[in-house]
């Protein structure tokens, strides 16, 4: 049974535009492999650390939500520890949410009241 997973990727600080892009390919492919389907993709954005880390300044950060089945996750995550490109990634199960609540998150402040 497939289940929804949202992964957040932390793509290397040292890849320029054109390898971000085929590093963002590859980790589609990776994912499709295992059986999964890509729902939806947030865009890529830098952000630099706090601190240096493993000798990185930054890295640039990338959320997929797919569908995969379960036994198939760890397999992703090992495809995913052999790429050098991939700084870190985190897969956690995805929460449903109803529109109640998702319209409730996207309100100001103000309109909570």
């Amino acid at each position: 049974m497939k289940k929804r997973y949202e992964g957040v990727y932390f793509l290397s600080d040292a890849l320029k535009a054109e390898t971000l892009d085929a590093a963002r390919e590859t980790v589609r492919s990776d994912i499709k492999k295992v059986g999964g389907v890509i729902l939806s993709e947030k865009p890529l954005e830098r952000r630099a650390f706090a601190r240096p880390l493993r000798k990185q300044q930054g890295a640039n950060y990338w959320e997929v939500t797919f569908e995969l089945d379960a036994d198939k996750v760890t397999s992703l995550k090992q495809r995913h520890r052999l790429d050098g490109n991939i700084f870190r990634v985190m897969i956690v199960t995805a929460v449903e949410r109803s529109a109640t609540e998702s319209a409730v998150k996207e309100m100001k402040p103000e309109q909570k009241q």
